[in-house]
């Protein structure tokens, strides 16, 4: 059963924010210019949280601080006014620093079933499929996030001073300002893109580098990488849409992506039954619907067994 999705923001990314706005509310109303209305949204933001009203706290007496030690006399308003503009940016600077000096490691793990979506600060939203574990590290230039099984769709935020890296299997994935899909079983990987470019390198094969751009597709295992593909995305990505799709694919193949949505696996009784062939779009969800559509298409008995459910031709 497909758990409800959410949406999922790092502590220090929250804090790193609250920060920015707390600057910026500190600069807007140092402001010789600032209206009545910048005053009743600064005041109306204040309300909000003590967390707002603490943070702004700190910018003051920081200010209040740093002007004590500028040791000329302030001539006039104008000046105090760049002073003010030039310490403000360089608060902004040295807090994007120290967020950026901030390690974030964080385990995501979604069971047979379910899905996530994380949404990470700098715009980057990684869709999580079912039975999938990452590992996300987040630290100064290095923004990684290591697919230890399943699948994970990645649509690259706007940032560009750090690179995106996504590791899988036996090869480390570049992102080029991108957005894409990695599905990883066992030793193989399956990477294919939307939009953009990424670029694929195996570990073992450090000067085997392919780059796959918009529509293509390739997997690679520890020693191989696949020729470059075209994509069928309608087929990929129907998972977000709680779909499966088939298109001329062997019954173990389909029946082998059924059971990574549901815990109780289906199991074919006889090699012969590998050889049909399978089309058509099916709600991934819906196991007993997926069940009875098998039978009907293939004309196929089922039997329920202690923990797993057989197919089998009828007799």
């Amino acid at each position: 059963m497909e758990k409800s999705q959410h949406t999922r923001q790092p502590q220090s990314f929250d804090q790193n924010s609250l920060t920015e706005q707390a600057a910026a509310w500190f600069l807007r109303m140092q402001h010789n210019g600032c209206s009545d209305a910048d005053q009743q949204a600064f005041a109306d933001w204040l309300a909000e949280s003590e967390a707002h009203r603490n943070e702004y706290q700190q910018y003051v007496r920081l200010w209040h601080s740093l002007d004590q030690l500028e040791r000329k006399p302030i001539q006039s308003s104008t000046k105090k006014s760049r002073l003010t503009v030039a310490w403000v940016a360089l608060l902004i600077v040295l807090s994007c620093s120290l967020h950026w000096l901030t390690r974030h490691e964080e385990l995501i793990t979604t069971a047979i079933g379910e899905r996530q979506q994380i949404v990470l600060m700098d715009g980057t939203t990684i869709d999580v499929n079912t039975d999938t574990v990452l590992r996300m590290e987040l630290f100064g230039l290095t923004r990684q996030v290591t697919i230890e099984r399943g699948e994970a769709s990645f649509k690259i935020g706007s940032e560009r001073l750090r690179p995106f890296v996504v590791q899988s299997g036996h090869g480390t994935l570049r992102d080029i300002g991108t957005e894409f899909n990695v599905m990883r079983q066992g030793d193989k990987t399956t990477v294919a893109v939307l939009e953009g470019a990424v670029e694929i390198k195996l570990h073992a094969q450090i000067d085997n580098i392919k780059t796959l751009y918009g529509g293509q597709q390739l997997t690679y295992s520890a020693n191989d990488l696949s020729d470059i593909s075209a994509a069928n995305f309608e087929t990929i990505m129907a998972w977000r849409k709680n779909r499966l799709i088939f298109r001329n694919t062997p019954l173990n193949e389909a029946i082998r992506q059924i059971n990574r949505y549901h815990e109780r696996p289906i199991r074919l009784a006889d090699s012969q039954l590998n050889k049909l062939i399978v089309s058509g779009e099916f709600n991934s969800s819906d196991r007993a619907g997926l069940i009875e559509a098998l039978k009907v298409l293939f004309s196929l008995h089922s039997t329920e067994q202690d923990e797993m459910t057989v197919l089998s031709f009828r007799n």
